[in-house]
């Protein structure tokens, strides 16, 4: 089946939309392999390297398919056949390698897809499978191939072509996390805080493939029920949604990283339309996904304000097309007017993909029609019918704010028969939403208060918008705890060495900032009847464990996440405050106050180690089970939190020693007990082996270790034996070095001891200081404990400060 133009499309007979939902054509098996295609240059055998790793996949390269179809390369094959027999032996190739491989792998395709041929072979395919459009900077592409001016344009005409034959985009941002001065910020911190290159690039496409593919939300909820990234914005209890205008991004040097942390979601309303708009929106895209790692909202307004009119025809024409767009880039969320032609309607159903489609319906004017009006309820069941995910209906209003019309709605919406859409009800005035109705009840999926539409102080207020107005997620939450709707709780850090922690100021600075009027405190004891009381307190939040907690608390609580049971310990302490045993009911029960009968065990450590590591691995050491080694100091619950890391990251040889044999034999033992039960093993072989002695060489057949962690943990004395432990040379013969992570305290003798090989000359040695892991650890524990996405710029400066003030005079630096 041939996928047809939007403009063929645009003019086609559709039914309509009030009859069946139309089939979902880009909906692909989760299985179905994924091609990359675009212009030399565009970054599509890196991606596909990655893309193959991170999905246990084949990868296969047009080129060499080729060569090994023919005898001989493409240029060969020119010379010797000529340019027909090419184009034709490249089809015959190209639909050679599509047939036989249309599931589990990864195909990257050469330029020599571009023939009209080969481009209707990949059009045919893309109705069953994800063909991407792969592009990047123009100006970057340009300076990586170094050819002339004339032949640059020529090549990005033709590559703007692909699209007509690929049915998903992914704009290749640049990445410079390996680049930069890697001296460390402070004289007293370790040295070579630089990440790992191609590291940013790497996450942004694994989080791509994962959307793709449609398992990102299922990976999350697997990974952790109670992450942001689990639970949708529209099924949380309350929702923030940033409105960002496509001409503010054009008319303001908008700096992402400035919006962290300020809503739940991105709405990118496209309201201008630049000459360069479908490269423009897929950079921003890119950049929201990379800076923020929101949610989209893609919404295209038919009439701006401050634009030019169009003709009916000619805005149906352009805003279907950049509808398709929004789709083609993978936005999670699609706004489409209830009242829109109804061929773009069914156009934008069809190829919504995994896409959820609102169904937008905003009543202007000083007489909008009150929420009990049949209006509504028409609109509403039309977009069920449509097959819509969400309704959303904004009411302009003055005096005339109509909260128990409001309510009549929901209940109205909630008596109809399943399957419906959520919905979003909301006035809104010349200040913005208004927001009294959060004020009111928030339980239930149909009174709840989501998708709040908010600006931000980092962008100038612009005459165009109308539903943010004066909103802000901050505003937003002050009213909400004034109002009773959230309670002010109680958090902290619990231990019998809590005194120098910075936990507490970085949890602090980040309720501050969000206007959270919670408190967080290290509290020091040891007794496990004294941590009972606390969490038995009505406004008791949540805590971060530490020792003696750790392992003794896994019998006393009546939840614990997949991690905790894995590794044998729980650092983190939620509280279980739903009236059932809904898993979304006790999340969004966060930040409200009450008693709490059960409790749920997490552990953040391992991935807190886990980002560290992968921020330091190189690509030369990029882990491969079959031969990478990693190394592990101590036996305590750190320590079983670091084997768990490195097993996570897909290495199958780990060493473990200890001063203390017999607990490294029975953590061991353990781990390689849990692999046999999990089917992670490699080959049948054990993944934990204890080393004897410091004395002994590096054992034979396995290769030296590239990742290396230390968990043991200062007792109090700076020149406590277990700080001063330096690793055996033998240890440190890897030819491509690694990186180390030193958990604590933060300058041991054996960072002093990487510090001097560095110094030697051996640079490939990367050394991660126990503060990034300290960092790391706030940060998830925040948005595990409060449900509300970190201010994680803020945090980490906050670490580093509250450190160097209070801590770093306590270390040793000789």
């Amino acid at each position: 089946m041939i996928k047809r133009s939007p403009d063929e499309m645009q003019e086609m007979e559709v039914d309509s939309p009030t009859s069946l939902p139309v089939l979902n054509r880009r909906n692909f098996h989760p299985d179905a392999s994924i091609v990359l295609v675009g212009c030399r240059g565009a970054g599509k055998r890196t991606l596909g390297f990655i893309g193959a790793n991170y999905l246990h996949r084949r990868l296969l390269i047009e080129d060499h398919y080729f060569q090994q179809a023919t005898g001989c390369s493409r240029a060969q094959f020119l010379e010797k056949y000529g340019k027909e027999a090419l184009n034709t032996q490249l089809t015959l190739t190209l639909a050679q390698v599509l047939r036989d491989n249309q599931y589990n792998c990864v195909i990257e395709c050469g330029m020599g897809t571009w023939s009209k041929e080969t481009k209707e072979l990949l059009r045919q395919y893309s109705e069953t499978n994800p063909v991407i459009y792969v592009h990047r900077d123009k100006e970057e592409t340009y300076r990586l191939l170094k050819i002339p001016v004339a032949d640059a344009e020529r090549l990005f005409l033709a590559d703007g072509k692909l699209r007509d034959c690929t049915n998903v985009e992914y704009y290749n941002l640049s990445d410079n996390s390996g680049e930069g001065d890697e001296s460390s910020k402070s004289g007293l911190r370790s040295v070579s805080m630089a990440s790992a290159r191609l590291l940013q690039v790497k996450e942004d496409f694994r989080k791509f493939v994962d959307s793709v593919t449609g398992q990102g939300l299922t990976r999350s909820w697997l990974e952790n029920p109670f992450s942001i990234n689990a639970i949708p914005p529209e099924y949380r209890a309350y929702s923030f949604v940033l409105r960002l205008r496509l001409s503010d991004l054009l008319s303001q040097d908008i700096n992402m990283t400035d919006l962290e942390s300020g809503a739940d979601a991105v709405e990118i309303i496209v309201d201008t339309w630049p000459d360069n708009i479908l490269d423009f929106l897929a950079m921003q895209v890119a950049l929201i996904r990379r800076k923020l790692n929101l949610p989209i909202l893609y919404h295209v307004e038919e009439v701006p304000r401050e634009e030019r009119q169009r003709t009916q025809d000619e805005r149906d024409i352009q805003d279907l097309r950049l509808f398709l767009h929004g789709l083609r880039l993978g936005v999670e969320y699609l706004s489409l007017d209830l009242e829109r032609n109804e061929s773009i309607v069914s156009t934008v159903l069809a190829m919504r993909g995994r896409t959820k489609i609102i169904g937008n319906f905003t009543m202007k004017g000083f007489n909008a029609p009150k929420w009990t009006n049949p209006i509504y309820l028409e609109q509403y069941r039309r977009a069920q019918v449509m097959g819509c995910s969400i309704v959303r209906f904004a009411r302009f209003c003055i005096q005339d704010r109509d909260a128990n019309g409001r309510q009549q709605l929901l209940d109205a919406v909630a008596a109809m028969p399943d399957p419906k859409p959520h919905i979003v009800a909301y006035e809104y005035s010349v200040l913005g939403a208004v927001n009294s109705s959060i004020l009111g009840d928030t339980e239930g999926p149909f009174r709840s208060w989501t998708f709040i539409p908010v600006g931000h102080n980092a962008i100038k207020g612009s005459s165009r918008e109308h539903l943010a107005g004066a909103n802000s997620t901050r505003g937003s939450l002050r009213i909400m705890f004034r109002h009773g709707s959230l309670q002010a709780l109680k958090f902290y850090t619990l231990g019998s060495q809590v005194y120098y922690s910075v936990s507490p100021a970085m949890h602090r600075a980040a309720y501050e900032a969000l206007m959270m009027p919670h408190s967080f405190d290290a509290r020091a004891c040891d007794r496990l009847e004294e941590l009972d009381r606390l969490r038995r307190e009505p406004d008791f939040g949540g805590a971060q464990l530490t020792a003696p907690f750790k392992v003794v608390m896994m019998d006393h609580v009546d939840h614990l996440s997949t991690h905790a049971k894995a590794i044998g310990a729980v650092n983190t302490l939620l509280p279980l405050r739903g009236e059932s045993s809904s898993i979304l009911e006790h999340a969004n029960r966060r930040n409200r106050a009450g008693s709490a009968n059960k409790f749920y065990g997490d552990n953040t450590d391992w991935s807190s180690i886990m980002t560290c590591l992968r921020r330091g691995i190189s690509p030369r050491n990029t882990v491969q089970p079959s031969r990478t080694t990693g190394l592990v100091i101590g036996a305590g619950g750190m320590a079983r939190a670091a084997i768990y890391a490195l097993i996570k990251l897909g290495c199958r040889k780990i060493f473990l020693y200890n001063r203390t044999k017999a607990n490294a034999d029975k953590v061991a033992d353990h781990f390689n007990s849990w692999a046999r039960a999990h089917n992670t093993m490699h080959n049948g072989s054990e993944i934990c082996h204890v080393l004897e002695s410091m004395t002994q060489s590096w054992p034979e057949g396995y290769q030296q270790p590239t990742m290396i962690v230390s968990c043991v943990a200062a007792g109090g004395e700076v020149h406590d034996s277990k700080v001063n432990f330096r690793l055996p040379t033998q240890w440190l013969k890897s030819p491509t070095g690694g990186v180390v992570l030193a958990y604590e305290p933060l300058i041991t003798a054996m960072i002093r001891q990487m510090r001097e090989i560095r110094e030697a000359g051996n640079s490939s040695w990367v050394i991660v200081d126990g503060l990034e892991v300290v960092a790391e650890m706030a940060m998830e524990s925040f948005e595990l404990l409060t449900g509300r996405n970190a201010p994680k710029s803020l945090m980490r400066a906050v670490c580093n400060e509250n450190w160097e003030k209070n801590c770093a005079p306590f270390e040793a630096t000789h």
